[in-house]
């Protein structure tokens, strides 16, 4: 027995399939249009498309106000090489912001390359472009798991944990 949970899944990505053939067939469509070629809803069609260009799938041009309204965003499937960097927002003020969980495997990253220093959470911070505060949880929370050592109490110095 089918339930749907067991078909939204697969139900998606044929909607997301649907609309990745509109998009290359037609492409500079709005999400309206887009609707009508793929024989879909435009909220389903609008999702697909953001996620398509998030995944760095499709692009989207919009127009300068006209008379004070804002047309409808043109979609076209995207030109670029490179696809759209999901793991990073900006925060604003330049910096980027990280996934959760990101900031540890850049932390044990760093650790790996410097497998002989013993570093504290501020030169690991300085180095990665992070909070020092931010580093030091993720690094007792490593010594913890014991994939860090803990090396010094005062300062807090820690080091990759050797096999």
């Amino acid at each position: 027995m089918s339930t749907a949970q067991d078909t939204a899944p697969s139900q998606t990505r044929q909607a997301a399939d649907l609309v990745a053939e509109a998009l290359a067939a037609h492409p500079g469509r709005t999400t309206a249009e887009l609707a009508a070629l793929a024989g879909l809803g435009q909220s389903t069609v609008s999702k697909a498309l953001a996620s398509m260009e998030a995944a760095g799938a499709a692009s989207r041009d919009i127009a300068a106000p006209v008379a004070g309204r804002r047309p409808a965003a043109r979609w076209s499937p995207a030109t670029r090489a490179e696809p759209a960097r999901k793991d990073v927002a900006s925060d604003g003020a330049g910096a980027e912001r990280l996934r959760p969980g990101q900031l540890g495997t850049l932390v044990l990253e760093y650790l790996l390359a410097h497998p002989e220093q013993e570093c504290t959470p501020t030169v690991v911070g300085k180095a990665l472009g992070r909070s020092s505060g931010a580093v030091a949880n993720a690094l007792t929370k490593f010594a913890a798991s014991g994939d860090a050592v803990l090396t010094s109490e005062v300062p807090r110095r820690y080091r990759i944990a050797t096999t």
